[in-house]
């Protein structure tokens, strides 16, 4: 060091830059330091905390969190096996990869979706393509596509491939819920078949008829139309869609036969048994009744006004916005000046349910697993704060700036622009994040770790019964520890910090021992 800085000297005393020999000297010695500095780096894996650009920390879920660009970018692996579990770039993409090496990814969210679940694999872009794959038990697959403009493919190695261009044309097998259909120029010429019954149809929706397997129709509309299905039904309309009349229900076998008649908007009548409901000025007026099962209902006018009572303790009593209440099948629900106030009673065969919504301020649900007896809830109030919790897990944040219901979707791609602070908590598991990831906590029994991005950084936990800190400032250059009994050590270096170590978290100590404080 003499050597190097006689020789600066002697550079800065050539004529004419004698002034500058303070500079020169300083500028050497942060150049020696910062050599010293860097020959402290800190070791392959150890934490580092340099935001908003780059994070790099041990969780203390088990994980390994790779982030950047003040949470833009994520990356996270477990840190046991090294094993990749997700990622995510902002709302553009993320990928998520479980054990059993199933993935599934969102992209250009929340319009892009792809997935591969065992034998199955789904994929669309709305509104441009939706495509998915199917592995059969027999190791046959099969694929289909839909994708604008109006291209549909059909493919599997027992039927070939079957191609659709709508409206031009296009022949398909098991579509929807038809056995087959084809179409050419659409709505000009249209084929479909169910089990025996084949329908063909011209200028859709205008002339068609229908033959085989016990059903017979025939339409021109919007003139008459009329279908018969032996044992199920006989149905007619004339001048649609004033006149309609319907006999349902002629399979005899103990089921009661139902009479329809309309003479649409005006007036119309359903009969079946004892039951009868009458419509006037459809959909405002009506009332039906069945004395039998103790049911009657009125619509007066609908949607404002809708009283109904029975069967059982059904009961429905509505004067829209204003109040609504609506109790059976194990449903009790109201309502108040619709559609801002809600208030749920659920309860099912897996789990109680109680919900309240004040819409948009406020999101509450308590939920009751019966079988488990695990109970979980969820808080939001719009745009301060939203919690949740299940089991022992919770986790909290605000502000929350999105005001949909619980959604993990945009709660991981958008989130991070407006969270100041996020934590999470289980047990002795702690973890805290800020706004950019400025600050940070990973906190599990055997270890504490807090962190203040470039500043300051603490590290606490326990050796025996003895409790440890550590502390690192300054991107990792100064570092220090302070055993309990123990005294004070200069730590080496580790820049850029704070250095801790990656590779592993300190366990939880023993039964004679502290953990972290």
């Amino acid at each position: 060091m003499h050597d190097a800085a006689g020789e600066e000297v002697r550079v800065a005393g050539r004529p004419g830059m004698a002034g500058s020999r303070p500079a020169f000297r300083g500028l050497a010695r942060a150049i020696l330091a910062l050599a010293a500095a860097l020959g402290g780096c800190a070791a392959p894996g150890a934490d580092v905390h340099l935001a908003p650009l780059y994070t790099r920390i041990r969780t203390a879920d088990g994980g390994v969190e790779v982030e950047a660009l003040g949470g833009l970018v994520q990356r996270r692996r477990d840190a046991a096996s090294g094993r990749f579990e997700s990622a995510t770039l902002g709302p553009l993409w993320s990928l998520d990869v479980a054990a059993d090496r199933t993935w599934s990814s969102h992209f250009l969210v929340p319009l892009g979706y792809t997935s591969r679940r065992g034998g199955q694999g789904t994929s669309f872009l709305l509104p441009v393509y939706w495509w998915r794959e199917t592995e059969r038990e027999d190791g046959s697959s099969e694929w289909g596509l839909i994708a604008l403009p109006g291209v549909l493919v059909r493919s599997n190695e027992r039927q070939g491939t079957e191609v659709a261009w709508f409206p031009v044309a296009g022949s398909l097998s098991n579509f929807l819920t038809y056995d087959h259909i084809g179409f050419f120029l659409w709505p000009l010429y249209v084929q479909s078949r169910r089990g025996e019954r084949v329908s063909r149809h011209f200028l859709f929706p205008i002339l068609g008829w229908t033959q085989g397997g016990g059903e017979a129709s025939l339409r021109l509309f919007p003139l008459f139309g009329r279908t018969r299905l032996e044992g199920r039904y006989r149905r007619s309309f004339y001048l649609w869609p004033i006149l309609h009349f319907q006999r349902n229900y002629l399979g005899g076998g103990g089921e009661e036969p139902e009479r329809v008649w309309w003479v649409f908007p005006l007036a119309g009548r359903k009969e079946r048994g004892t039951y009868r409901a009458t419509t006037v000025l459809w959909p405002f007026f009506g009332y039906a009744r069945d004395p039998r099962s103790g049911f009657w209902a009125l619509d007066a006018p609908w949607p404002f006004v809708r009283l109904q009572r029975g069967p059982g303790d059904v009961t429905r009593t509505r004067f829209w916005p204003f109040y609504g209440h609506m109790r059976g099948d194990g449903l009790e629900s109201t309502t108040f000046l619709w559609p801002i106030g809600h208030v749920r009673h659920e309860r099912g065969a897996a789990a109680d349910r109680d919900s309240v919504y004040v819409v948009p301020l406020w999101q509450s649900w308590d939920r009751r697993d019966l079988e488990t007896g695990e109970e979980s809830a969820w808080r939001k109030l719009f745009p301060l704060f939203q919690y949740e919790r299940r089991g022992e897990w919770e986790r909290g944040s605000f502000p929350t700036l999105d005001p949909f219901g619980k959604n993990a979707l945009v709660d991981r791609h958008f989130s991070w622009l407006w969270k100041l602070y996020e934590w999470e908590e289980k047990g002795e598991m702690r973890r805290e994040r800020s706004l950019l990831g400025l600050w940070r906590r990973e906190k599990d029994a055997g270890e504490d770790r807090a962190s203040l991005a470039l500043l300051w950084s603490r590290r606490r936990y326990a050796e025996g019964d003895r409790r440890v800190r550590e502390t690192s400032l300054l991107l990792g250059l100064l570092r220090w520890r302070v055993t309990e009994g123990g005294g004070f050590d200069m730590l080496r270096p580790a820049f850029p910090g704070p250095g801790w170590p990656g590779d592993r978290r300190q366990p939880a100590a023993d039964a004679d021992g502290g953990g972290a404080r």
